[in-house]
C-alpha cells in the first residue's frame, strides 16, 4: 500500500512545479571528477564530457538560417532530424545504461543546425546575465510578443509551486512585455483545458504583438491539442509554442495510479480535494498519445521543445521516486518518458542536468535568456510553409 500511496502522490502533486536542487551541468568550471560522481556509468562519463567538450558551439551558427529559399532542405530535415523513440532509449539503456541512453538522446536533440543554433544563442544570452538581456529586452520593438502562459496542475490551488508563472509574469511586466494567464481549470482534463487555451487565442483580436504561447509539464498536452484546431487566421496569430517538459505522451505514473487497488486510493483523494477525476484520467498514456496522434500543427507556428535531460545524480529529491519508477521505461525527467516531452519537428533546447521541475531555469537569468532564444528561433525559422504533425517519430 505505501508504494500505492507514493505513485499516486507522485501523479497528482509532482506533475506540477516545486522546488528543486538546482543544477545545470553546462555550468563552466564543474570539475570533471564532480560529473563523475553523477552519472551511472563509465560510458555516460565518457559522454558526458565529450558533449561538454563541444559544448561552446560556433557562435556564428546563432545567426546563420539553415533553410534555403526554396524549401530544398525539408525531406533533408526529415531524415536527418530523427530522434531515437522511447523504445530505442530503452534497449540503449539496458544494453549499456540509462544515463548513457539519456544522454544520447540529448545529443540527439542537438544534431540538427537549426536547434544548435538557438541553444548557442540561449548559451551566450545567459552568459550575459540579468543585466545584459534587461537592457536587450528594453530596447524599442526587442520583442514584439504578447505571452500567453497556460498554467500547469493545480496552480490555484498551490500558487506556491509556481505552476501559474507568477515569477516569470511578474519579471515581464518589469519589462514591460504583455503577458496573459489561461483561465484553464486547475485539475480539468487535457480536452477541457485546451479549449480553455483556443478561447484565450481567440479572445485575443489585437494582442500586443504576436503571441508566444507557454505551457509547461501537463498544460504540453493541452497546448498541442489546441494549437491543431486553430483556423488558419487563429493561428496566424500565434508566433510560437515554447515546450517545456510538455508531457505530450501523458505518463506512465498516471498509469499506475489509475490501476487498482492504487486507483481506489486516489479517488478517495481526488474527492477530499476536489480534484477533477478526469484530469489524472487524461494524463494515462494510450489516451494521451492517441490523442495527438496524426495532428497537424500549422507550419507558422515555431516549436521550441525545451527538454530537461537529467542524469541519475543531478534528479531532484522531490521527483526521485518517480525516476526510479520510470526508470524500466528508459530516460525520464522524474514524471515523463524523455521522448514523449517532444514535439516532433520542432527546435530543441536541452536542459542538460534539469529534472521536470526545472528548479535552475526559473531563476531570471534563464528566463530572460529563454525569452531571448526564442524571439531567435522566431527570427530564423519562423513561419515555416510545412505543417509539424505529431506521428513523424521512428516505429510510426
Amino acid at each position: 500500500m505505501l508504494s500505492s500511496v507514493r505513485l499516486i502522490v507522485l501523479a497528482a502533486v509532482v506533475l506540477t512545479f516545486g522546488c528543486a536542487r538546482p543544477i545545470d551541468l553546462t555550468t563552466p568550471g564543474r570539475p570533471e571528477s564532480e560529473l563523475a560522481t553523477l552519472v551511472d556509468s563509465e560510458a555516460a562519463r565518457r559522454l558526458l564530457a565529450d558533449i561538454l567538450a563541444h559544448y561552446d558551439l560556433d557562435p556564428r551558427l546563432a545567426a546563420l538560417p539553415t533553410t534555403t529559399p526554396n524549401g530544398a532542405d525539408d525531406l533533408h530535415d526529415r531524415d536527418t532530424r530523427r530522434l531515437p523513440d522511447q523504445a530505442q532509449l530503452r534497449r540503449l539503456g539496458e544494453e549499456v545504461s540509462v544515463d548513457f541512453a539519456a544522454l544520447t538522446f540529448a545529443r540527439a536533440l542537438l544534431a540538427d543546425p537549426k536547434s544548435r543554433g538557438v541553444q548557442t544563442a540561449f548559451d551566450r544570452f545567459l552568459r550575459e546575465g540579468v543585466a545584459g538581456s534587461m537592457a536587450a529586452l528594453q530596447r524599442p520593438r526587442a520583442f514584439p510578443y504578447t505571452m500567453l502562459f497556460a498554467p500547469s496542475w493545480l496552480y490555484r490551488s498551490h500558487p506556491e509551486k509556481g505552476s501559474d508563472f507568477a515569477a516569470q509574469r511578474q519579471l515581464l511586466a518589469q519589462l514591460g512585455i504583455p503577458t496573459q494567464l489561461v483561465a484553464s481549470g486547475e485539475s480539468d482534463s487535457v480536452e477541457d483545458n485546451a479549449a480553455a487555451i483556443v478561447a484565450a487565442v481567440r479572445a485575443m483580436n489585437d494582442p500586443g504583438g504576436r503571441i508566444i504561447l507557454v505551457s509547461a509539464s501537463k498544460s504540453g498536452a493541452e497546448a498541442a491539442l489546441a494549437l491543431s484546431q486553430l483556423t488558419p487566421e487563429e493561428s496566424a496569430r500565434v508566433a510560437a509554442w515554447v515546450n517545456i517538459a510538455g508531457a505530450l505522451g501523458g505518463t506512465p505514473l498516471a498509469d499506475a495510479a489509475l490501476r487498482a487497488p492504487a486507483r481506489w486510493l486516489a479517488r478517495s483523494i481526488f474527492w477530499v480535494s476536489r480534484w477533477d477525476w478526469a484530469g489524472l484520467a487524461s494524463l494515462a498514456t494510450e489516451p494521451s498519445r492517441r490523442r495527438l496522434a496524426g495532428r497537424q500543427l500549422p507550419g507558422s507556428i515555431t516549436v521550441l521543445n525545451v527538454v530537461a535531460v537529467p542524469v541519475s545524480g543531478s534528479v531532484g529529491f522531490q521527483v526521485f521516486s518517480g525516476y526510479q519508477v520510470l526508470i524500466s521505461d528508459g530516460p525520464n525527467d522524474g514524471v515523463v518518458l524523455l521522448a514523449d516531452t517532444v514535439w516532433p519537428g520542432g527546435i530543441n533546447l536541452v536542459a542538460l542536468g534539469a529534472d521536470h521541475l526545472f528548479a535552475k531555469w526559473r531563476e531570471d537569468a534563464y528566463t530572460l535568456a529563454l525569452l531571448r532564444a526564442v524571439d531567435v528561433a522566431v527570427s530564423l525559422y519562423g513561419r515555416s510553409p510545412q505543417p509539424s504533425v505529431a506521428a513523424e517519430r521512428d516505429g510510426d
